[in-house]
């Protein structure tokens, strides 16, 4: 009677399944003291290999969407923000976010949470199946001006119409060239055509805007087409840097 040889090193290399090459020797062990079926014994090993396949992307994902830390959900303290309720982010946490192309503007002033919800709805996104993108307003607009300035916009544009969320931090916070609300416009109209979520953070009133990307109009417009399929949500309350302070000391009074 033969004998069936099989090299499973040699196919699950060529497989390309490394998880699985690296724990088969111990899966057989565990399959043969705990009697597992054939059934048991290849689901739990392709079920290792998925698990690790899809934290691998995730980090590779977050690694490219250049977030500045990064920040979750569960790790955001809603009681201390007290002005937001898990309940408003809902409809930007699951798949329908990006297929349903939502957008969200984050206001108020600093402190109060803004960038660490947005960069924990961009890493939901990842966690979705999706990719992302985070940039500040200040370097979006210089890297755009710039590139108007030597004629690549339109690579620069694609650049950032191309992620499935982006997220543009801190609208407001510096000074923007003088030609911010075109090269801004430019992305943000590509992106509302093709239905992929953009997420501001602002200090500003939405209706100030106008004068910080210097163009009241084309501000208006850009966030009509924000808002047409987004939500505005204000954050008030005091800021998560100074909970610890001494709010007396805050309001000049240390007596």
């Amino acid at each position: 009677m033969s004998t069936l040889t099989v090299d499973m090193g040699a196919l699950l290399k060529r497989l390309k399944l490394a998880t699985v090459a690296r724990l088969l020797a111990d899966y057989e062990l565990r399959a043969a003291k705990e009697g597992w079926s054939h059934r048991d014994f290849l689901g739990l090993l392709l079920a290792e290999e998925v698990a690790h396949r899809s934290n691998t992307r995730v980090q590779r994902l977050v690694r490219h969407a250049h977030f500045p830390s990064l920040k979750t959900i569960e790790e955001f303290d809603f009681i201390f923000q007290s002005t937001l309720g898990r309940k408003q982010l809902g409809p930007f946490l699951g798949p329908e976010f990006v297929t349903e192309g939502r957008n969200l503007i984050l206001s108020g002033k600093p402190g109060r949470g803004k960038t660490h919800i947005a960069v924990a709805v961009a890493y939901k996104a990842i966690q979705n199946g999706f990719d992302a993108r985070f940039v500040t307003a200040s370097d979006l607009i210089d890297e755009l001006h710039a590139a108007a300035g030597d004629g690549t916009l339109r690579a620069a544009t694609a650049a950032y119409v191309e992620p499935h969320v982006l997220v543009i931090d801190e609208v407001g916070y510096l000074q923007c060239a003088s030609d911010a609300a075109n090269v801004l416009y430019g992305v943000v109209d590509q992106r509302c055509l093709k239905r992929r979520p953009i997420v501001f953070t602002t200090n500003k009133a939405l209706k100030r805007w106008g004068e910080v990307l210097h163009d009241a109009e084309l501000a208006e417009a850009l966030l009509d087409r924000v808002l047409e399929r987004g939500q505005h949500i204000r954050l008030a309350g005091p800021s998560f840097r100074t909970r610890a302070v001494d709010p007396k000391i805050l309001d000049g009074d240390e007596s």
